[in-house]
Order: structure tokens, then sequence, then C-alpha cells
């Protein structure tokens, strides 16, 4: 087990041997998690599983009512296991901390969100500080593990803390910034294999935090400040957002040719070790890829530097929607003109497929079903891992099955990338009479599978 310095390039290949912590272990603690949405749950879970004692609040209390049933309001492998195992034993869920016990270790997993004119919206961040804040003692730490613009731990946090607490930071508490970088669908797995990230307001903050960590996970990078942490996660998710959105950009520019980019993409990254291109999709989605830009380029115009490159891939994805909505519509108009209404069925309201997610937060579904709403197109769809409820709050009419929706489409469009959308029963459209587009947007079909279908229009990105 190590703690590397700032951006030490080696790796481990060697298998942690975690320690469970005890209360005479100097890395002991009792951690108290605000916030029990993906990242907070997954993370105390991960925690009580170690051998941490852990108090979860939230200030929903459906979820802490769904929680202590042992049941979770998402989907996430493993979950419902951990949930049994420790739910009401190593990790209580609590409306307020247990002023008989209270924690040592605060966790903020709170989200952040962007206001309408794109800057960080602070609120819940605010709150959680200020609750953690009328509770913290002497001696203990607090760790911001939410995805936040640079200075928001030092500028928006330290000063509610010591205003509600009267206590100094970096005196009488420590204060840490580790950020959350799992992928949703396969959390526990990351948790416990992913490097931890960890900047501090001093050196006792970052030893601190990472001595939690090492129970967890085998390498810890520290950094020498609260800033460099926070700026690590926006860094990885505004590079994969750049990285996607070239590759619908390559798609676009193809299509003017009249080329197929999934084969150019394959012939391109086959063999050559310098960069491999991702697929094109109809767009950048999910919680944190649709917002992380933003809280980078705030960042960097609080310094005075305006990023048009970020700019420019932020408007990628809004013209990927903006071009599958025009082929839509171009196809009604061509072949479909004379029927009414036009049935458009959807297969994907996860913001992604793959890892498994019921997660629909920037949804690039929900982005296109808004756009529908000006259509006369009647619209259904299914996803496996997201319930009925939230499809129609998006607003499709919920059918339960793939093969529900292939037979009652005019226009089928695939919207995410789930591996049961893999392996669709084609045989079904073989006895269609009458024109169908079936909009392959992740490029999960070749064309040829469409040979003997020929009524059946197949596109792709």
């Amino acid at each position: 087990m190590r703690i590397k310095s700032d951006l030490t390039p080696e790796v481990s290949g060697q298998t942690a041997a975690f320690r469970v912590p005890t209360k005479a272990d100097p890395a002991f603690e009792t951690i108290g998690m605000v916030g029990l949405g993906h990242v907070g749950l997954t993370l105390g879970l991960a925690l009580a599983d170690v051998g941490f004692p852990v108090q979860g609040t939230d200030v929903n209390p459906k979820v802490l009512d769904i929680i202590r049933a042992m049941r979770s309001h998402f989907k996430e492998k493993g979950l419902s296991d951990l949930l049994h195992k420790h739910i009401g034993k190593k990790l209580q869920v609590l409306e307020e901390f247990d002023v008989n016990n209270l924690p040592t270790a605060y966790f903020i997993t709170v989200g952040t969100p962007i206001t309408r004119e794109l800057f960080p919206d602070f609120q819940s961040i605010r709150r959680a500080a200020e609750h953690i804040g009328v509770f913290l003692k002497k001696g203990d730490i607090v760790i911001l593990r939410s995805t936040v613009s640079i200075g928001t731990t030092l500028e928006v946090v330290l000063p509610i803390l010591e205003k509600c607490s009267g206590l100094a930071g970096g005196r009488d508490f420590s204060l840490a910034f580790a950020p959350e970088r799992t992928v949703e669908g396969n959390a526990f797995e990351e948790l416990r294999t992913l490097p931890q990230i960890v900047g501090g307001i001093d050196a006792q903050s970052v030893e601190r935090t990472a001595a939690i960590f090492k129970c967890m996970t085998e390498e810890i990078i520290s950094l020498n400040s609260l800033e460099a942490a926070e700026m690590v996660k926006l860094v990885n998710n505004t590079y994969r957002q750049t990285t996607f959105s070239f590759a619908n950009e390559m798609s676009l520019i193809a299509r003017r040719w009249g080329l197929d980019a999934k084969k150019i993409i394959q012939a391109a990254n086959k063999g050559y070790p310098r960069g491999q291109v991702p697929y094109p999709s109809p767009g950048v989605g999910g919680y944190c890829l649709t917002k992380d830009a933003y809280l980078l380029m705030n960042s960097s115009k609080r310094k005075g530097h305006d990023s048009r490159l970020l700019q420019e891939v932020q408007e990628v994805s809004s013209t990927m929607l903006d071009s599958i909505l025009f082929e839509i519509q171009d196809f009604a108009q061509k072949y479909l003109r004379n029927k009414k209404p036009t049935r458009l069925g959807i297969l994907g309201f996860a913001f992604k497929g793959y890892p498994l997610t019921s997660d629909v937060r920037g949804s690039m579904t929900a982005s296109l079903l808004k756009r529908l709403r000006q259509t006369k197109f009647t619209v259904t769809g299914f996803d496996p891992e997201v319930d009925h409820e939230a499809i129609q709050e998006m607003g499709a009419t919920f059918l339960p099955s793939i093969a529900e929706v292939l037979a009652n489409s005019d226009i089928l469009v695939i919207m995410n990338n789930n591996p049961a959308f893999k392996d669709l029963p084609l045989e079904l459209l073989k006895a269609r009479t009458e024109p169908m587009f079936f909009y392959d947007a992740w490029g999960l079909y070749a064309k040829e599978q469409f040979t003997e279908l020929p009524y059946v229009h197949h596109r792709t990105l």
C-alpha cells in the first residue's frame, strides 16, 4: 500500500491486502455521509464493508425510508447485497447525526448542478456544510467529494464550516477534497481499484484522508492543494466529453461525403497505438459529463481565460440531436405523409446503456423528447433498466418489451448502447409491407443485416 505524491506515474501490479480498521488503528474514524445518492450511498457502503462505522443522512426523507428498507432509489451492481449486509449495522441511516456518537470524518457527497446561466449552483453544498458545521468539533475532518469548480472547497465550504462551528480550518479541524471518479454501474469495483486523488488544506488533512482510503483501495495520489484535486475530476470528465464530441464531429463530416463513420473509426483505431477514437453517439449525456465542462469553463473565466475549445465541445451534442430529428422528420415527410399518427418508438432512456444504469439524469433521450413535443409523433418506448414511471415522466408511453416497441413503430430510434438492444428480433420486421425507419444511433447493427428487409430503412451516425 503506497501513498503517492504529485503525478508519480508508476502503477502497482500487486493485489492490495486491505485491512479492517479497529478503534486502536490510527486510521479509524466514525464516518458521517451527507448525501445518499449515487456517490454517497456507494461510498458509504464500501467504507462500511471494510469495517468503518458509517452514519448516513439525506435531505430527502423518501430516500431515507427506501434505504432503511434495504432497497435503493437507483440501480447499481452489487448494491442490493451490501444494503442487506450493512444497513442498520455498520451503516446507520439517520435524519441527524448521533450526538452521542458523532462522526470524526464527514464526507459531503451532494450534487452540484449548474444554473440556467451556466454557473455552479452551490445551494446543496452550502446546506451540507451548514449541517456539518453544527456538529463539527476539534480534531474532526471534512472531505468534499462532490464535483465542483476550482476553488469551491476553500472559498465556499471552509467559511461556512468555520462560521457554524466557531473553529478554524487547518488548526482545529482538517479539510480535504477527494473527487469521486467511479462509473455508474461499476462503482463498487472502481472504488476498490481506481487510484484515489486527495488534496488538502494542509499535509495532515491529506494524510488523514489517505489513511481512510488506504483501507479500501490500493493507490492514493496526494496533491499539494485543494484546487489541484478539484481540477482532476474536471480534467477527467471534460477530456472524455471532448473525445466523444470529436467522434461525433467526424460522423457529421463522414456523412456529408456519404461515408460510414464507424468503419472509418474502426480502421483508424486498428493496430494504431497513438489514440483510440470512440464511436459516434447521439451526444454526451449523464449528470456529470453534461455539466463538468461548464464548471471548468467557469473556473477558467474567473482567471480571465475564455476556452473556445470547450465552448465548441458543448455545442456538438446539440448538433447531433438536431441531425437525428431532421432525419426522422425527413423520412416521415417522404414515406409516412399519409400515416396518421406517425408512431415513433424509442429504445434506451437511461443516459447510457453500459455499464448498466437506471439513471436518466442528463439523458439524450430526454433532450430528444423535448424536441419531439413540437411534432405530431406519438412516442412509445422501453428500457430494461428504467421503470415505466420515469419513461412516462419523460414524455413517452411505456411499452413492456422490445418486441412491442418494434411491432408498434413506424420509426424506431435506439438511443443508448444497452446490450439488450444488440440482438433485437429483426425477424419481426420481415412481414412489414410499409416503410419503417430504423435509426441505429449507436451503430449496433451492420447495414447488411437489413438486406432482406426491403421496407426497413436503416441509418446510423
